[in-house]
């Protein structure tokens, strides 16, 4: 074998073996990316998506509300509904008594 085509020889598997490298690194790179996606995706498919809407829209309200905070106030449904078993409560026992 001649040096010649023993160096081409030597060049076509450097080339070779780099590419080899190179496609393998893509490759995990791209198995990487694609498992972050999941994760992305699987996160905002569960609570936490609804976690960031709730705080969101809080936060949204609570900016509405200072700006008008002499004329209303921000309080819970579950606030409401209590005092309202409440005010029908007093109603019921003092009807009672009476």
């Amino acid at each position: 074998m001649s040096d010649v085509q023993y160096a081409i020889e030597e060049l076509v598997n450097e080339q070779i073996d780099n590419r080899i490298e190179d496609a393998v690194s893509e490759n995990h790179e791209i198995h990487s990316i694609k498992d972050d996606i999941s994760e992305l995706q699987d996160k905002l498919n569960g609570d936490f998506a609804d976690e960031v809407t709730k705080a969101v829209l809080l936060n949204i309200t609570t900016k509405l509300v200072a700006c008008n905070d002499e004329q209303y106030i921000m309080v819970k449904k579950t606030y409401l509904e209590t005092l309202q078993q409440k005010t029908s409560d007093v109603i019921q026992t003092s009807g009672e008594e009476g």
